[in-house]
């Protein structure tokens, strides 16, 4: 568990700093050519797909963790049972 909190702490971090630098950048809009104006879309573009690709890897990890816990809780459910019923067994 706390590496799926590690994970989705460092994805909330990347995304808030590429928001923030697509969202916070001021641009003079009258004073821009249109190669200016092309480079901060550019730019805003990128920021925003690095914060959205972020999350997807955040969720795509996440659910390799999710899948690997319960495997691991089954294994060891099985294991308990196993060893009660044997433990059981040299009872009687």
């Amino acid at each position: 568990m706390k590496a799926i909190v590690r994970n989705i702490l460092l994805a909330c971090l990347i995304s808030m700093f590429a928001f923030f630098g697509a969202v916070a950048r001021k641009h003079a809009k009258d004073k821009m050519t249109k190669a200016q104006k092309a480079e901060a879309r550019k730019e805003t573009l990128t920021c925003l797909s690095v914060a959205f690709l972020a999350c997807g890897a955040c969720a795509w990890r996440c659910n390799i963790l999710y899948k690997r816990i319960n495997e691991e809780r089954e294994y060891q459910r099985r294991f308990n049972e196993y060893m009660r019923n044997s433990a059981f067994n040299r009872e009687y």
